[in-house]
């Protein structure tokens, strides 16, 4: 992989539920496909298991939103099978079942049996007046399996940032007995995660206390992206004579920290 250029990464904030996924996605009956619930990240998540299914809509559901406002879409993906960055897609669409999507979003590489949340940029923001239908999709055949969705969310961009920094630790306690034969030991325990982002000042500021939903995109690419809860420590604005207002925000991570997958 070349080095990649952050000049395309971001910082999205502000989440909206766009599906809870709580209940079963039974918008359309497909052939071939059995739909039901399962265990989630967050309460139930919508299933589907597929026998000698082809490339379709593995199952899609009734919604009703306005995402003019909103950048990424942020949900938690599992499936059975391995797969490759394209080969799934999370579909929006203004017409049922999903017949002719506004947005086709390539999720990037899952691991086999394994939740991973995922970041996708829309394409085209101003024309999801009216979502009335989201769907999975699988754009190639993969082997009969199971494909699970939860806890699909917007996230509006933080208008003027320019930089962000994370850090991501684990802290760790000594374990030194008679047996370490005179040599330091150590265990790992508990991780932690914090950082800040700055920028120009152009919206509303983020207020310290806030709990948030906090992305921060390396770049466009889906994968390429850190996701989890925060909380805003603290705000530092900035003025100077050339007439720029700036402010730097301090967060601390509360819970699970998704890293960047690429």
């Amino acid at each position: 992989m070349p080095a990649l250029s952050g000049k395309t990464g971001h910082i999205y904030t502000n989440s909206l539920v766009v599906e809870d996924c709580n209940d079963t996605f039974n918008e359309q009956a497909i052939s071939g496909v059995t739909l039901s619930t399962t265990t989630g990240k967050d309460g139930n998540a919508a299933r589907a298991t597929t026998v000698g299914v082809g490339v379709s809509i593995l199952m899609s559901e009734a919604i009703s939103v306005d995402l003019s406002a909103y950048k990424t879409i942020l949900a938690w993906i599992r499936s059975g099978v391995n797969t490759s960055a394209g080969d799934l897609q999370l579909l929006l669409d203004d017409t049922a079942n999903c017949a002719s999507p506004l947005e086709t979003l390539n999720l990037p590489a899952l691991l086999a049996n394994t939740w991973t949340r995922v970041l996708l940029k829309l394409s085209n923001p101003a024309a999801l007046t009216a979502v009335i239908s989201i769907g999975l999709k699988q754009a190639v055949d993969l082997a009969d399996t199971t494909f699970d969705i939860d806890d699909v969310r917007a996230l509006k961009s933080v208008a003027g940032m320019r930089q962000w920094t994370l850090n991501y630790k684990t802290g760790t306690e000594e374990v030194t007995d008679f047996d370490s034969a005179g040599k330091d030991e150590h265990l790992s325990t508990i991780t932690g995660w914090s950082g800040t982002f700055e920028g120009l000042k152009k919206d509303v500021p983020l207020t310290i206390g806030q709990q948030v939903w906090l992305a921060l995109a390396e770049s466009t690419t889906a994968g390429q992206a850190w996701n989890g809860q925060a909380i805003i420590a603290d705000v530092e604005p900035t003025v100077d004579t050339k007439g720029l207002v700036l402010y730097k925000y301090s967060f601390i991570g509360t819970g699970e920290l998704q890293v960047a997958l690429l």
